[in-house]
């Protein structure tokens, strides 16, 4: 790895932008290395991300199984330089109260998400001003079950298109959590399947089928350890190049760690757009 990459990159809070240095482009603003996190961003040709694991295989091209052992001989050599953000980026701070969520709205009705999993989740519509204003707010968790706020997903189609679908706490700690694992930790003896946002999570409790969601497409070395509970992985990400482009890094990660399938999913289709029995096909794969 060149270890002068981050001579051309800019500060921007806790965060570092610059040239992308895995396919080569001169984007000033297009690779983005959020420090807090520990993970990274390409906006143009890679349109892809992970932590640093992934960026030294995509950028040394060296096997997963020696990562490890590189980036341990590096320990100790000349150091990595890099601007350091001033200030000092504050800490995540969590938000621990429970809002009271209206779950009966048309966005849910339409994803086939029932009133009374909605309210199980704490998931609905916040009719108030604030963080969750026009969006459809949904509870965050961490691993062990403590509350730490609460993700919005926007309605407003010109919100959507300049800032994303969804809408997360400053700082939230994301590469360290799977959305809904405190509550399938203990039932997942069968299996676990992993898809990309709550509301697939949603939909296949309602079959009774414990599901994770990333929050994303990029699984941490976080995420990895805790998936390690589950005897075997179900991937159903999205139908879209990135969900495809996902399932593909991530089978990489844990073919040699845990038994994994995939479920393909029609091109530009997300799990929560599938009906019941398109969704009970997971069932099957559980059983198989």
């Amino acid at each position: 790895m060149d270890k002068g990459l981050f001579s051309q990159f800019r500060v921007r809070g806790d965060k570092l932008t610059g040239p992308c240095p895995v396919h080569g482009g001169d984007n000033p603003g297009a690779f983005v290395v959020n420090l807090s996190k520990n993970v990274w961003h390409c906006f143009t040709g890679c349109a892809g991300g992970g932590d640093v694991i992934e960026l030294v295989r995509r950028m040394d091209r060296i096997p997963p199984a020696q990562i490890a052992r590189y980036l341990s001989s590096l320990v100790g050599s000349s150091p990595v330089h890099y601007p350091v953000p001033s200030p000092a980026a504050k800490p995540f701070r969590p938000f621990t109260r429970r809002l009271d969520l209206n779950p009966d709205t048309q966005f849910l009705e339409q994803k086939a998400i029932y009133p009374e999993t909605a309210r199980r989740f704490n998931a609905g519509a916040w009719n108030n001003p604030g963080f969750l204003k026009d969006c459809i707010g949904v509870r965050l968790h961490d691993p062990k079950g403590y509350p730490i706020g609460y993700a919005g997903r926007r309605l407003n189609l010109l919100d959507i298109k300049k800032y994303g679908k969804w809408k997360f706490p400053t700082r939230l700690p994301k590469s360290s959590l799977l959305y809904n694992y405190h509550r399938v930790r203990s039932h997942m003896k069968r299996g676990l399947v992993v898809v990309e946002c709550p509301w697939g999570v949603m939909r296949l409790a309602q079959l009774s089928i414990p599901a994770v969601a990333l929050l994303g497409t990029n699984l941490s070395p976080i995420q990895l350890n805790l998936l390690r509970n589950a005897p075997r992985i179900i991937l159903m990400l999205d139908g879209d190049t990135a969900g495809k482009n996902a399932i593909r890094n991530i089978r990489k990660k844990l073919d040699s760690v845990l038994p994994i399938k995939s479920f393909s999913l029609p091109d530009g289709l997300d799990p929560d757009d599938l009906n019941d029995w398109q969704l009970s096909k997971v069932s099957r794969l559980f059983l198989s």
